[in-house]
């Protein structure tokens, strides 16, 4: 149908988003637009247009550009020229042998602390923060670990520039403390002298973040809590991805070294590009005998856990997964010949616990050489694994994604809505409703089977006038397209340009309907979806027309 776009009057083609709303291509004039909510956290992640998994994350220093300071230790003023061509930059004058600080930082587990800086008369900076210390030297480009246990620590010459370098330090901890700095010569000695320093920035990870400017509260930036997740996991065209309330109980995701068994391996943080394009992916190495890293968690009896992991190969051998509740052992085999060893994997393995136990135990162990692993996570009630939920010390859970409209577009005699989605599971999805201020006592609903079928629900007055399963016609992560038409006296459905549904019978909507739920539910969604595009046409288009947009 080639003038579809054309005569829908409201269509969603995932495209223009913010943080709340999913813009519809129609209506132009934003009425058509979808509100979108998910909750206040930021741990949802995607796979963005670049493929790489994008998170959320915040600079929650307050006043992250603001180091002014004029006593008898140091005198600092603002407006020099800094990396980023504006004139924010300081020029920290060290007057005697101390420090200067960002003061009551809260740190809580995996962070880094980062701040840009460029070498004066004084070329090396001193960073100590919560026990932690590292160096940073500004004229050739490198750091070194000062004192404590830091995780990393990072300098990158800022593109563009010469001279300028973002500084980072990577610690594990939970508590409020100040960051020290303190400029030093080459020879690591205090002395007088001068720095540049601008832009300072604290984020949960293992890396630094793109820099977001705070004045009196945190700032976000990638994922924000209510912000539409367009995914392109499958190409060029994205999807507007849609799943249920899950939570990661790992409490360190990508911070290996906080596992609780450690056996004959040696672990390197920061080693390379993991799936999100940074390099904060972690090297595990083999030193001989039986090589193990192991996290143990709470299981009960009953209930289902998918534990999942990515993973890239280096030249390991023997590489065992194994899961047991103390009960029973659910795996014990060899993945090596499961994973690659020029691209990222993600391994996945889904069981009931036979047995209510505090410590199950989640391991990869018996392998020699080298592999990388990131993004590990287990969910609870959960028979199939959705996108990755990072954690940094604690356990994390990211709500469900809830997309709707209340559009008096809806509000036709005759009508034609054209669906096209992915289901990543179906256990009783709903995928889309239909619906009238009333709630149920009006309403659509295309709902996904566990055995493969269609149910096609209309209610219309608080009486259902058509119940009905179509065949085994879709199935899971694979796309589908679905028409539904209706007049005064009659319904059709369409799948995959094929009329599954004619039957003539009395469709009166009152009060009409006028809401839309692209997750398939009024309330908090349970499904797993990929919405494609989402189509309203304001009549009963022909039967050839229908076939015609449903056709993959």
């Amino acid at each position: 149908m080639a003038n579809a776009l054309e005569s829908a009057s409201l269509v969603m083609i995932p495209s223009g988003y913010e943080d709340g709303t999913l813009g519809s291509l129609k209506p132009t004039d934003g009425s058509g637009d979808f509100t979108f909510s998910r909750g206040s956290d930021i741990s949802a992640t995607r796979v963005n247009a670049d493929g790489y998994i994008e998170k959320g994350y915040e600079n929650t220093i307050i006043g992250s550009n603001d180091f002014a300071r004029d006593n008898s230790s140091y005198l600092i003023t603002n407006g020099e020229a800094g990396y980023d061509g504006t004139n924010d930059a300081w020029l920290v004058n060290k007057l005697a042998a101390a420090y200067f600080s960002k003061d009551a930082l809260v740190l809580t587990g995996v962070m880094t602390i980062s701040f840009y800086a460029k070498a004066g008369s004084l070329d090396r900076i001193f960073v100590f923060i919560g026990g932690q210390a590292a160096r940073f030297d500004l004229t050739n480009g490198t750091a070194a670990k000062a004192g404590g246990t830091p995780i990393a620590q990072t300098i990158e010459l800022v593109s563009g520039t010469t001279d300028w370098y973002r500084c980072s330090i990577t610690i594990n901890k939970s508590v409020t403390t100040n960051l020290l700095l303190k400029p030093q010569n080459s020879s690591n000695q205090d002395v007088v002298g001068t720095i540049y320093i601008q832009d300072a920035m604290l984020n949960q990870g293992l890396v630094a973040y793109p820099y977001k400017e705070t004045t009196t509260a945190p700032v976000a930036g990638g994922i924000l809590e209510d912000m539409p997740r367009l995914d392109y996991s499958n190409g060029s065209c994205p999807a507007l991805l849609l799943e249920p309330q899950r939570t990661n109980l790992i409490e360190y995701s990508e911070y290996f070294d906080a596992w609780n068994v450690k056996n004959n391996i040696t672990l390197t943080s920061n080693f390379s590009e993991s799936p999100e394009g940074l390099n904060n992916s972690t090297k595990i190495t083999s030193t001989g005998g039986v090589s193990t890293i192991r996290i143990d968690l709470p299981v009960t009896i009953g209930d289902s856990y998918t534990f999942s992991f990515y993973i890239k190969n280096i030249d390991a051998t023997n590489i065992k997964l194994e899961i047991y509740d103390r009960a029973n052992f659910f795996i014990e085999q060899n993945i090596e010949n499961n994973i690659s060893t020029s691209v990222w994997t993600r391994y996945t393995y889904t069981f009931t616990s036979t047995n209510t136990a505090s410590n199950a135990t989640f391991e990869i162990k018996g392998f020699t050489g080298s592999f990388e692993i990131w993004g590990a996570q287990v969910e609870q009630d959960a028979t199939y694994e959705t996108s990755y939920i990072p954690t940094y010390g604690t356990s994390q859970t990211r709500a469900g994604d809830n997309c709707f409209t209340n559009n008096s577009l809806l509000k036709q005699t005759s009508a034609t809505y054209f669906l096209e989605t992915t289901p990543i599971e179906i256990l009783s999805n709903n995928l889309i409703e239909v619906r009238g201020n009333g709630g149920t006592s009006n309403r659509v609903v295309f709902q996904a089977n566990a055995n493969g079928s269609i149910r096609v629900l209309v209610r219309a007055q608080g009486s259902s006038i058509l119940d009905q399963n179509v065949g085994s016609v879709v199935s899971r992560n694979t796309k589908v397209k679905l028409a539904l038409k209706y007049t005064p006296s009659n319904i059709s459905f369409f799948v995959d340009g094929v009329k599954k549904i004619d039957t003539d019978v009395s469709v009166d909507f009152s009060p009409e309907l006028n809401g839309l739920d692209l997750e398939g539910s009024e309330t908090a969604n349970d499904d797993a979806l990929k919405q494609h595009q989402f189509l309203f046409f304001p009549e009963a288009l022909s039967d050839a027309d229908c076939i015609t947009l449903t056709t993959i």
